[in-house]
């Protein structure tokens, strides 16, 4: 069977596409796509656009996950449902987990219960260190064998250089990508929320942008010792996009993603305590989310995430300072950036590509693009269209969104993973 999806807006940032016409799919992959395809074919199966939107199914990077040990949270399943819906075809799920996805048996329980129960396709990131526990190294090389995509400490940055050091240069024995968030603990400590007069105000300890700036110098030196992949994970500061630029004149392999909520929030919007706006990193100023902005106008960072961290109620509603940090994300993804394009800040391709092409190249992904013969994993949305974010209405199995309550722009009305439709707004 083929499908002919007609009169349809193109977006492909990997050609800098963007104009009418089709695209057929034939067997999961993507069989011609063009202006010359704005009429009905033949086709088995034709779509009618009616001058939407399609592109690239969104890849992300950074996605939080209960299972295995704390399904209550959010399963593969339940993740990934929300995920087609908020148009994300692709994504990387963290290995924090209990247990710790840190050894090859692990690695391949997330492939086959992703096969099994998701609807989009699910990359394993694996643990750097064994436990996370920042000790000692995990089994790099055997775990990339069984399908790890990237290695990572998470949220917990490695304090002793010279372990960071060891495991980078094995990565890059092996080629594979290392991705760190960076931090210096001795700095950021238990802070809660961005370091400044606002947090003095409110009473609350800080984490002031120093700390990333210096776990982000040692991480970038240690990359140019050792000639590894390095993934930058979630930079937040004017100082950190500084620092980040000069790394790349200077020709070191790095790369970095940024949060989707750090280009929407601002510090100010954690208010009167709200602790679905407690997050890691947290919001910044103004003069960093525009810095942040400007980044992705520039190509300066890489990929975005939905930092899709799922936290139950009992975990929220607490003092500010006892709150987990996290936020539900999957289904924002798409318009945190889209609210961009509607403010004129950013274009719709330069929204696109650090969740398309971007993250497809960083991780050596065919999909991502409009091209022949690449996988069929698209999503076909209207850009202009408003919703309210409730809470309530998300498929996210924890529903702690910092969004709740915000009116947004951009709606995903199809969903296909390899040609086969795996959401519809219907």
């Amino acid at each position: 069977m083929t499908l002919h999806i007609y009169n349809a807006r193109l977006l492909d940032p990997a050609s800098g596409l963007d104009a009418f016409g089709g695209l057929i799919i034939d067997g999961g992959t993507i069989a011609d796509v063009g202006q010359h395809l704005a009429a009905p074919t033949n086709a088995a199966e034709t779509l009618d656009a009616k001058g939407l939107c399609l592109s690239p199914g969104l890849i992300d990077l950074r996605v939080k996950t209960g299972e295995p040990g704390e399904e209550h949270r959010e399963t593969l399943a339940t993740a990934s449902r929300a995920a087609v819906a908020g148009g994300i075809t692709s994504m990387v799920v963290m290995p924090d987990t209990t247990p710790v996805i840190d050894d090859v048996a692990l690695v391949q329980f997330i492939s086959n219960q992703a096969n099994a129960t998701a609807l989009n396709r699910i990359y394993p990131a694996s643990a750097l260190t064994k436990g996370l526990k920042g000790e000692s190294m995990a089994e790099i090389g055997l775990m990339a064998e069984a399908g790890a995509i990237f290695f990572t400490n998470g949220d917990n940055p490695i304090p002793d250089a010279g372990l960071q050091k060891r495991a980078m240069a094995y990565a890059a024995g092996c080629d594979a990508l290392i991705a760190s968030r960076p931090d210096e603990r001795a700095l950021s400590g238990n802070g809660v929320m961005n370091s400044g007069a606002l947090a003095l105000q409110k009473g609350l300890k800080g984490m002031g942008a120093d700390a990333e700036l210096i776990g982000l110098q040692r991480d970038i030196a240690l990359a140019q010792a050792t000639n590894a992949r390095l993934l930058v994970d979630n930079i937040s500061t004017q100082a950190s996009l500084d620092t980040l630029a000069t790394a790349k004149s200077a020709g070191i392999n790095v790369s970095a993603s940024i949060s989707a909520y750090s280009l929407f929030f601002t510090e100010d919007d954690v208010g009167d305590y709200l602790t679905y706006c407690k997050v890691n990193p947290p919001f910044r100023s103004e003069n960093d989310r525009k810095a942040l902005i400007e980044a992705l106008k520039t190509d300066l960072v890489d990929a975005v995430t939905s930092s899709h961290d799922p936290q139950p109620p009992e975990n929220k509603r607490l003092p500010f300072a006892e709150a987990s940090f996290g936020a539900a994300g999957l289904e924002t993804l798409l318009s945190a950036l889209l609210s961009l394009v509607q403010t004129c800040e950013i274009t719709l391709l330069e929204a696109l590509r650090p969740i398309t092409s971007g993250p497809a190249k960083l991780l050596g992904l065919d999909q991502g693009q409009l091209k022949t013969g690449t996988p069929a994993d698209l999503i076909l949305f209207d850009p202009d269209q408003s919703w309210l974010c409730q809470r309530e209405d998300l498929r996210s199995r924890s529903a702690n969104s910092p969004f709740d309550g915000r009116e947004l722009v951009g709606r995903v009305k199809k969903t296909f993973v390899a040609g086969q439709s795996v959401f519809s707004e219907d």
